[in-house]
């Protein structure tokens, strides 16, 4: 056995900015702290963390080089809009192709034992330059990596075969985009030695049928959370959200939020909306209020006395954990969720969710003990688990039991050691596989 402690190299588009790049940082904060030598390496920095390599260090700062490289992007895209113009009725969601950046070599340069990707899009990481030399750990925060273009399959199951004929693409053609790009990644996968890990157990179930990752290992790992930071403290503190807490004055506040919260429709917008129609038939509009952050209106419309409050994106995190504070109940109706931030930070803050029964959910969210689990694609019952949630938590009982499920589960320090003990494992297991082959190719 090896003792060797492995050297970790974590790789996501951005350092801060959006879900996965807050769970991957998270990651390598709990490992920094555990003593673990890990470094980032992302596409664009927005922190002052020193562990953390931009892309741009590596990039050559010659004007020559600037402009050879903007022709070259540039026509790169073109010829790719070129293939996405065939799908001019394709689904207004977020899809990928295999475009990368050129990364000059910095995987070759920078010094690492384990390569940890997490989310890598936006055209970040060329699949084809991933190491065949070293094992390589791939935290999932979509389903993007084991799917042709898409990033959420909804009720599509062609992601167990080969895609084509995509839903998202409205595409008939078995040859499609996203059957071409799918047989890309097969190839591209076939000599890499990956080891895949899931924030949710739905979603490792997902990635265990899926054609392109039915052959590795996967482990699940919860996504964590500063449970320092996101705390409960007295509803409403004085020096955040005083107006709303005026202007919402005797009322039960239902929260409900997310990046794009009312444009992107797989956020649940509507079916929020349709339950609040339904909690306006029982005579109590006067006393709840809606709050939505993410957004600073909708085009959706509601006839209801309900007040709608839209605080725009909260990107100060004392503003966001003083507003799941001031909630009741957070609300999170997505159409599909891995491991919804949302709902964890909500939880720790002691602020019961209702959600849906889908996707990883329930690994969070306990039917009646720390919130409600409605079912899909019934908005009735999404009104009467927010309904149930507010009239049932005598001596906050439903957030009490919230903060405890994230303690025990979801703290920096729990997931922290879970991943430390992976990369042990995954190390010396590679380390054991490659000593045997060389011995092997001794007695040729």
């Amino acid at each position: 056995m090896n003792n060797h402690s492995p050297k970790i190299l974590s790789v996501c588009t951005y350092d801060t900015g959006g879900g996965a790049a807050r769970a991957a940082y998270r990651i390598h904060i709990s490992q920094k702290l555990l003593g673990t030598n890990c470094r980032m390496f992302v596409k664009e920095k927005q922190t002052q963390d020193p562990d953390i390599i931009p892309l741009n260090s590596f990039i050559p700062s010659n004007p020559f080089y600037k402009a050879f490289d903007w022709t070259r992007t540039r026509c790169n895209n073109q010829l790719q809009h070129l293939r996405w113009n065939k799908y001019k009725n394709r689904e207004h969601v977020i899809l990928s192709d295999l475009r990368g950046t050129d990364l000059h070599g910095a995987l070759n340069k920078i010094d690492y034992d384990i390569l940890h990707l997490h989310w890598i899009n936006n055209r970040f990481i060329p699949l084809k330059k991933l190491p065949h030399n070293k094992p390589i750990i791939w935290t999932l925060h979509d389903s993007w990596p084991f799917c042709g273009v898409c990033h959420y399959f909804l009720d599509c199951q062609r992601y167990q075969e080969e895609c084509g004929k995509c839903s998202m693409l409205h595409s008939t053609d078995r040859n499609d985009l996203s059957h071409q790009i799918w047989q890309k990644k097969q190839s591209l996968y076939s000599n890499l030695n990956l080891h895949i890990v899931t924030p949710s157990h739905w979603l490792a179930k997902c990635a265990k049928k899926s054609s392109l990752f039915n052959q590795f290992p996967i482990t699940v790992i919860p996504n964590s959370l500063d449970t320092d930071v996101f705390c409960p403290s007295e509803k409403g503190p004085s020096q955040h959200w005083a107006n709303l807490r005026e202007s919402t004055l005797g009322k039960k506040i239902i929260l409900f939020g997310a990046y794009r919260a009312t444009r992107d429709k797989i956020k649940g917008y509507d079916k929020l909306l349709d339950a609040l129609q339904y909690i306006s038939h029982k005579g109590i509009t006067d006393k709840i209020a809606l709050v939505v952050f993410g957004a600073t209106s909708s085009d959706l419309k509601i006839n209801t006395n309900i007040p709608i409050h839209y605080v725009g994106y909260v990107r100060n995190t004392e503003k966001l954990v003083a507003l799941y504070n001031l909630a009741d109940v957070m609300v999170v109706p997505s159409l599909t969720e891995n491991l919804a931030f949302s709902s964890m930070e909500s939880l720790s803050c002691q602020t019961p969710v209702v959600a849906l029964h889908i996707g990883g959910n329930s690994d969070m969210i306990e039917h009646k003990i720390n919130g409600y689990l409605a079912k899909e694609k019934d908005p009735a019952d999404l009104a009467e688990g927010i309904l149930w949630c507010i009239s049932n938590n005598e001596g906050n009982k439903l957030g009490i039991a919230g903060r405890k499920k994230v303690l025990d589960n979801f703290s920096m320090e729990v997931v922290g050691k879970q991943y430390q003990q992976l990369y042990t494992s995954v190390y010396n297991n590679y380390f054991v596989k490659t000593k045997s082959k060389k011995r092997n190719k001794k007695h040729i």
